[in-house]
């Protein structure tokens, strides 16, 4: 898979860790994605597909309120690209978040960029370093 873009959503989730998380559960008990009574999970819906792949995501929840800054250490981007990130975060108000997912494919589109992801909020799409 071509994971040369990343795709990051950053906030504040206000649920506990298992609602957070059942998110971005794939049906295993169904192996027929084409099977009408296959259930999508709520990512695969919000990006518009059926599946995704989960060694292209990254999701993390913290305890507690921390700089934006601690989280998007985690992705696989240039510095100047995290500034960048980190930049576009404070100016929607997201300096102390203890949310973030991102997800790695440059195919997929999200195509309401205002609308909250699991409570968080749609940053863009970046080039990584992978």
């Amino acid at each position: 898979m071509d994971m040369s873009k990343v795709h990051v959503w950053v906030g504040i989730n206000n649920s506990d860790d298992e609602t957070f998380e059942s998110y971005f559960e794939l049906d295993y008990d169904d192996p027929d994605i084409d099977d009408p009574f296959y259930k999508v999970c709520q990512f695969c819906l919000d990006i518009n597909e059926k599946w995704y792949d989960e060694d292209c995501i990254g999701v993390y929840k913290e305890d507690s309120m921390v700089n934006v800054r601690v989280l998007l250490e985690e992705l696989s981007v240039s510095q100047d690209t995290m500034e960048e990130i980190q930049n576009i975060c404070i100016k929607k108000g997201l300096e102390n978040v203890n949310a973030m997912f991102y997800y790695m494919d440059p195919e997929i589109e999200v195509t309401d960029k205002n609308k909250l992801y699991n409570e968080l909020h749609y940053i863009g799409k970046f080039d990584t370093n992978l």
